[in-house]
């Protein structure tokens, strides 16, 4: 299953962590024997932001791991997508080691100002958080695509159920994940003519690192203890639990892989039926 992979080339924005979906992507890709390129910004963690980055150290452990693991060729490279001289560095290392890219997966998000209201958002986190998470994926998809020339190709960006459904106190997110889906079905008219498929997933409550800042903050707003905001939130969703990393990457996999080479265009929940509107 899924052979026509082996040897292929992805791009994870955003992996750096081990306990991230970015992580989690690579991690299945390389069982599948894609090479992989682990990126991530590297920065000091911002006091009181919900956002996750790698260290090049612990980047290059990860792409160890991996190589060791499934006789991959892996890279770890430094990128902040919010910088478009990072991201064409990031892009020319890519090139230089593989010639070209196969598959990209912007992943990277941040959710910077989250837990206030519209009219009390500082403007400063409101425009990083939009910048990272959607003008990120222009950036990246912008130079992805010249290495992905001649195709075929697939690039699968990872939204979220917020784009789709507003979350009250997190609005520079909700807006950006929205923005994110409909440039997705943009880059899909665009680029279809050159075999590049381009389809984005909408996560609904998943057990990452990120997702227990999302706890905390729900715990906040309905004045609970966590665990207990962590069991209201399972109980919202019909299955009863959060998703799991692996689930989340299982589709990403199928997303790239030829069983969906018919499919461009599209963003699909994997919430556990917590949306069921396209």
């Amino acid at each position: 299953m899924y052979n026509e992979m082996k040897g292929k080339t992805a791009l994870i924005t955003g992996s750096g962590k081990r306990n991230g979906i970015g992580f989690g992507i690579a991690e299945r890709l390389a069982s599948l024997g894609v090479n992989v390129v682990i990126s991530d910004i590297v920065l000091h963690q911002e006091s009181g932001a919900f956002v996750t980055h790698g260290t090049m150290e612990g980047m290059q452990e990860l792409v160890t791991e991996l190589e060791e693991k499934h006789s991959i060729r892996g890279l770890a490279v430094e990128m902040d997508v919010s910088d478009t001289e990072s991201v064409d560095a990031a892009m020319d290392a890519v090139k230089e080691k593989y010639g070209r890219l196969d598959y990209l997966f912007n992943n990277a998000g941040t959710a910077f100002g989250a837990g206030n209201m519209v009219r009390d958002y500082d403007e400063a986190s409101w425009i990083k958080t939009v910048d990272v998470n959607f003008h990120g994926v222009f950036r990246v998809s912008k130079a992805a695509v010249k290495l992905m020339e001649g195709g075929p190709g697939a690039i699968v960006n990872v939204a979220s159920k917020a784009g789709k459904s507003p979350a009250a106190l997190n609005g520079a997110y909700s807006a950006s994940k929205a923005a994110v889906i409909m440039l997705t079905k943009v880059m899909a008219l665009e680029l279809g003519p050159e075999n590049i498929r381009v389809n984005a997933i909408c996560p609904g409550f998943i057990k990452t690192d990120l997702q227990e800042g999302n706890i905390a903050l729900k715990a906040m707003l309905w004045e609970i203890e966590v665990p207990e905001a962590e069991k209201r939130m399972s109980d919202m969703v019909p299955l009863k639990r959060m998703g799991s990393i692996q689930e989340v990457a299982d589709l990403c996999a199928y997303l790239v892989s030829e069983r969906s080479s018919y499919m461009t265009g599209q963003a699909l929940n994997i919430g556990g039926g917590l949306l069921t509107e396209a």
